[in-house]
């Protein structure tokens, strides 16, 4: 081949090259434009079913302040520490001295250990791993609670789960020292140190939006991200609304005999002892 005929087909070569480069490029755009038009569309649709729950709740369960009233906060500090501590005498285990009491009394199936699911109503607001255990009737106690909680959210419409925060559980007389030491409302002898008792700080929450259902996998990937921090962004907008709910449940298990509940304004929590086996009447 000469030189010249080896010049045209390098050429040829070349220009067909580029012309596949641009197409390619072409398609990458075509697709790129596309797949943001699609983010933003998943994105926009989800945040504006959100939009349609939040105003569920806003228009459906009244603020707490509208709610509330001092005959329903004094229902709610009926029952102060020495009924809780008759309670736990009665249906407790005897008061925990030391942390390293709570593995023995897991392992005598005398505590379980509570650890949240993604199914579960619940969390957990700063609970050390090595405090998260109840009796087991408490246990059962604080699902009753949950699920009944969900319960009275459907009695007012159609609403998605709203999981509550607890911010204590077992407490051994050791920790209670401790924090006797730098909170002065902390009481000489509690219930959590007898494993019956929990708190719920009522000023957290969490909002389980539905699981999204994107038109592509980096849309899901987004949306899954989206769900969660919008879940407690919903949460804290409507701790008011979720607050009237939560009352209003603790006050109908109280009723029934199946807890004692202390609303406890200083430190923002209603401190829960279940009574007897955990299940009254659903």
């Amino acid at each position: 081949m000469n030189t010249a005929r080896r010049s045209i087909v390098i050429k040829n070569i070349l220009i067909a090259v580029l012309v596949v480069i641009i197409f390619i490029a072409a398609g990458m755009l075509s697709s790129y434009v596309y797949l943001k038009k699609s983010i933003v569309k998943d994105v926009s649709n989800y945040l504006d079913a959100a939009h349609d729950m939040e105003r569920g709740f806003i228009e459906k369960i009244p603020l707490y302040e509208d709610y509330s009233n001092p005959m329903i906060e004094q229902k709610l500090r009926t029952y102060l520490n020495p009924a809780h501590l008759d309670a736990a005498a009665k249906f407790g285990l005897d008061p925990l001295a030391h942390e390293s009491e709570i593995t023995e009394l897991v392992a005598g199936n005398r505590l379980v250990r509570v650890e949240p699911k993604p199914e579960s109503l619940f969390y957990f607001y700063n609970v050390r791993n090595t405090y998260r255990a109840l009796t087991p009737s408490a246990r059962e106690g604080l699902d009753l609670l949950t699920r009944r909680l969900q319960q009275n959210f459907l009695r007012h419409a159609k609403l998605p789960p709203v999981k509550i925060a607890i911010s204590s559980m077992i407490r051994p007389a050791a920790y209670q020292d401790g924090l006797r030491e730098v909170n002065a409302n902390a009481t000489m002898t509690t219930t959590h140190s007898s494993g019956i008792s929990f708190d719920i700080f009522y000023d957290d929450y969490y909002i389980v939006l539905p699981p999204p259902t994107g038109s592509n996998r980096i849309s899901d990937a987004l949306l899954a991200l989206v769900r969660t921090r919008l879940g407690f962004l919903m949460g804290d907008a409507l701790r008011g609304q979720l607050r009237s709910i939560l009352a209003e449940t603790l006050i109908q298990l109280q009723d029934e005999g199946s807890l004692y509940a202390i609303l406890e304004k200083r430190q923002r929590c209603y401190h829960v002892t279940i009574l007897g086996n955990g299940r009254p009447r659903e």
